[in-house]
């Protein structure tokens, strides 16, 4: 039989072994939460900077739209200004037309009458 001394070891090291089990527990605990909450602080990050990263490229894709909208602009309406400048030219080309007077030849009078074959 164990002596009333052995039971008094017997409860002091379980109580340590408890106590020490308990730590380790809280430790393991405490390590796995640091942990996990390092993941979480990780997580964050990336996802701010691929919020940022998004914004950059969607104003990027902006100005590119609004570039090709201005660049395709540009042409059209400087095609529609030169159409119209083309217009007034062809109005202006066809009063001088009619103020010049071309001669009609008379290749009678010239000595070939074969021009007109």
């Amino acid at each position: 039989m164990a002596g009333n001394k052995d039971l008094k070891m017997k409860g002091r090291l379980m109580e340590e072994k408890e106590e020490i089990v308990k730590k380790a527990y809280q430790r393991g605990k405490f390590e796995t939460m640091k942990h996990y909450r390092a993941m979480m602080v990780m997580y964050r990050d990336q996802t701010k900077d691929i919020e940022a990263r998004h914004l950059v490229k969607l104003n990027k894709v902006r100005l590119e739209a609004k570039l090709e909208f201005l660049h395709e602009c540009e042409s059209l309406f400087s095609m529609y200004h030169e159409k119209k400048k083309t217009e007034l030219e062809m109005v202006f080309a066809e009063s001088k037309l009619e103020d010049v007077q071309v001669p009609t030849i008379d290749w009678f009078k010239l000595g070939e009458p074969m021009m007109y074959d």
